[in-house]
């Protein structure tokens, strides 16, 4: 997919920029933050996949709630779920989308918290 490269070149140059620009980082994720237009599509993300971030997210405090913990508990109740490779890699963190990986850890606290958020979002599709 030749998108994907220039999407996490553009997301690598916004991190990398963010320290310097901690101000226009504050719109993340709102409607025409800065960050709304290179935030991982995360359309592809498998369920496995996606339950794994969410347990990654919420052991590392990117996410919180009755919600959050809900809809992981639904999905690795679902068969097969905690056996695959997916799972196991979301649970260290790399998220998995149409033939590509996002490593959360390399990844600003704040935009963090936002990949946790949308993949969440996106997890709820599972149930």
């Amino acid at each position: 997919m030749p998108h994907a490269p220039v999407r996490f070149a553009a997301l690598a140059l916004i991190l990398a920029t963010a320290s310097a620009a901690p101000a226009q980082l504050s719109g993340l994720g709102g409607q025409g933050g800065l960050l709304g237009a290179v935030l991982p599509n995360v359309g592809s993300v498998g369920a496995s996949n996606a339950a794994g971030v969410l347990g990654y997210c919420l052991k590392n405090k990117f996410l919180g709630g009755s919600n959050a913990t809900s809809v992981l508990g639904k999905l690795t109740g679902q068969s097969g779920i905690k056996s695959s490779d997916g799972y196991a890699n979301g649970q260290k963190g790399l998220l998995q989308m149409d033939g590509s990986s996002l490593p959360l850890g390399s990844l600003k606290s704040k935009l963090k918290s936002k990949v946790c958020d949308v993949v969440l979002q996106h997890a709820q599709s599972f149930l």
